[in-house]
């Protein structure tokens, strides 16, 4: 299964394993952007949480395989630097 994850204006494509929960996804989201981030000479991330494209939070806790299917898309909120 893959799934699209948008930050802001990035999108990164995540293949994801059997078993995973929402948290698994939202760590290896988040390596791949700060790599992204890093090649532009930035790499501070600090997420919030992963909603549907359409709304609603998912929980960190639950089993991916049970919230979004495969080629689904989701988007990662940031919480803004201060």
């Amino acid at each position: 299964m893959k799934v699209t994850v948008t930050f802001g204006d990035t999108s990164v494509v995540v293949p994801c394993k059997s078993g995973w929960t929402v948290r698994d996804l939202i760590d290896q989201a988040t390596r791949r952007y700060r790599r992204i981030l890093e090649q532009h000479g930035e790499s501070a991330v600090k997420t919030h949480h992963l909603e549907y494209a359409e709304g609603g939070i998912l929980d960190m806790d639950d089993m991916l395989s049970d919230l979004v299917e495969d080629r689904d898309k989701v988007r990662m909120e940031e919480e803004p630097f201060v």
